[in-house]
């Protein structure tokens, strides 16, 4: 066994902002460790961001998870761990070159090979959870113990995170992990000693709740009247079904598992058509398998949210991982030509927020709403506050009563309006009657090859697209308003602009920062002045293209657009955002019309 000598105790180091990165292979219990870990931050008044990087896999493969704790509001997960813990060798091998200077690595002595590993403390954690519990799995949990004396934590609190956490699964879960929090203390305190690496200081952040963006929306769901969800399981939206099957039923609501994307899409068209707020959820696979029912959504005019929730692609790619690379099937998916919105949240409260609006951008224009979530910002933890209702209203557009139905000599369902919109009927309501097809089709609904007819319809459900502009989210702007460098970005990576913005700022350079929730239509309004008042904007996306670049540039003409992508899997981080910064800076002193733009791809590091 290697031990962190104990002859000289040193005096703790005071943290505010502290990061671990426990590691293993699928099944070790990598994710239990960061959510202990993430709850007792949570206790303590810190601000928490918890990340993840699994296999889609039970069972082996490398898995990984990050849990910060910070006492100023944090938004993305840390470029330095300041300890790791090792349920295998590769989480050495791979995690060690993230290791702060101070750093220490608690590793299981059972699997970690190298002894002479920078600030290693090994512990017999799997030998004491099988000898002592009988079950080496519960080594996370003695980790989590052993953590609890070498991070200083509060012993009642850690311990009290364990009892809450496992309490629910009955009397023997609850005390088989008890016992192997008290084994954890007691291995560190016999072999590393009493005093901690680390002291970590009180938050303020009590008020706030943990949630991930997928939780968010499904709250926004329910909170905005949708009663009908039906979804197929996919990684990484599962949880939003998964969160609905929980809470949507008391409110009289429906969640029905379909078979496959297939069934949940055209479920989903049906419960919307019957009256119901509707909405599917999946990801890029199964998004692709609903590209012939979201057109038949836009020519038979049926309003449903359509919730992707993107990850690695093409074809299976890389469940677990994150990017933003469906943003472009988003906007053009299905053949032919019908409007839709792509609406996009950046944090919980946007996804919450958002939802609520696209239900109600989703009747009133009697459309296809497509939400374009990704997997870090659905499936990562983070404080956020409470929600609030502030913009909790129901809006059902032109939904006949019986009585507004019966004052009408005839009921057209797709009558030409002048903006575009048709009333429209609860099926059973009498003299509401009207056809519902997929081919084009005349005022009443019946089958059409008329040239005229055909030329109107198409300009009725267009003409959306134009009229509804100054209705959609409004992007919301960060940063100081007289800076004259620019950010775009939209969903997960609002926190790493965000955090990026405050280390430029420390560095002299000031920014402001357009935080896009809607993408299509592109919203030109907004986004031609924001360019023009900026001397360079920076386009941050997940994906190997710049596809939101493409759109601005396609939309608005600006000569100081400049990308940085990434498509590797991982998330950014601030310092990575920062640092492309401040290189271009250093090779641009100036910017001005007919300026070249560098495009700037991914850098190294910054995942885990």
């Amino acid at each position: 066994m290697s031990v962190e000598s104990t002859s000289n105790p040193r005096t703790p180091q005071v943290l505010k902002d502290i990061s671990v990165l426990t590691g293993g292979q699928g099944g070790d219990g990598t994710l239990t460790v960061s959510d202990l870990l993430a709850r007792y931050f949570h206790s303590q008044g810190l601000y928490v961001y918890n990340s993840r990087a699994v296999l889609s896999r039970i069972r082996g493969g490398y898995a990984a998870a990050s849990s910060r704790g910070c006492t100023s509001p944090i938004l993305a997960q840390k470029a330095e761990q300041d300890v790791i813990v090792a349920f295998h060798q590769d989480a050495v091998t791979f995690g060690a070159k993230s290791l702060s200077a101070d750093g220490f690595i608690l590793g299981d002595d059972k699997v970690v090979t190298t002894p002479d590993a920078k600030n290693l403390i090994l512990l017999p954690l799997s030998i004491t959870a099988a000898s002592k519990i009988g079950q080496p799995l519960y080594k996370n949990v003695v980790a989590f113990g052993a953590l609890s004396v070498l991070m200083g934590m509060d012993r009642t609190a850690a311990r009290g995170v364990v009892e809450r956490r496992f309490g629910r699964r009955g009397e023997e879960a609850r005390t088989k992990n008890l016992n192997a929090f008290d084994l954890g203390v007691e291995l560190a305190e016999q072999n590393v000693g009493h005093t901690a690496r680390f002291s970590l200081e009180h938050g303020t952040a009590s008020n706030q709740v943990l949630i991930t963006g997928n939780q968010a929306a499904a709250y926004g769901f329910v909170v905005g009247g949708g009663r009908f969800f039906a979804g197929y399981p996919i990684t990484p939206a599962t949880s939003i079904m998964e969160t609905l099957m929980k809470i949507l039923p008391p409110y009289k609501g429906v969640v029905r598992q379909a078979e496959d994307e297939l069934s949940a899409i055209n479920m989903t068209l049906g419960g919307a058509y019957a009256g119901a707020r509707a909405m599917t959820a999946t990801s890029g696979p199964g998004f692709s398998l609903m590209t012939e029912a979201l057109g038949h959504a836009g020519e038979a005019e049926i309003p449903v949210v359509i919730a992707d929730c993107q990850r690695v692609g093409p074809s299976t790619g890389e469940p677990t991982r994150n990017e933003q690379s469906d943003l472009l099937h988003s906007v053009f998916a299905s053949h032919g030509e019908f409007p839709r919105f792509v609406i996009a949240p950046g944090f919980p409260q946007d996804a919450f927020d958002l939802m609520i609006a696209s239900l109600n951008l989703a009747e009133r224009w009697q459309l296809p709403i497509i939400f374009l979530l990704d997997q870090a910002l659905g499936e990562n933890l983070q404080s956020a506050p409470r929600m609030t209702l502030e913009h909790a209203t129901v809006d059902r557009g032109k939904l006949l009563t019986e009585e507004a139905l019966n004052a009408m000599t005839a009921y057209k369902r797709y009558e030409f309006t002048k903006d575009g919109i048709s009333p429209r009927t609860i099926p059973g309501m009498k003299g509401g009657q009207s056809q519902v097809t997929g081919n084009e089709h005349d005022e009443w609904g019946h089958v059409s090859v008329n040239v005229e007819n055909r030329k109107q319809m198409m300009a009725k459900r267009m003409t959306r697209l134009r009229l509804a502009k100054s209705e959609l989210p409004q992007p919301l702007l960060w940063g100081d308003e007289k800076a004259r460098v620019g950010f775009i970005g939209f969903g997960c990576t609002f926190g790493p602009i965000r955090e990026a913005q405050q280390m430029l700022k420390a560095k002299g350079i000031t920014s402001r920062f357009y935080q896009a929730r809607t993408l299509w239509p592109v919203p030109v309004e907004t986004l031609a002045p924001f360019l023009s008042s900026v001397d360079v904007v920076f386009v941050v996306e997940h994906n190997y293209m710049g596809q939101f670049a493409m759109l601005i540039r396609e939309y608005v003409s600006s000569p100081n657009i400049e990308s940085i992508v990434k498509y590797d899997g991982s998330s950014f981080v601030g310092q990575e955002i920062a640092y492309h910064v401040e290189q271009t800076m250093k090779a641009h002193t100036s910017y001005g019309p007919g300026k070249t733009p560098i495009v700037l791809h991914e850098s190294e590091g910054g995942g885990f």
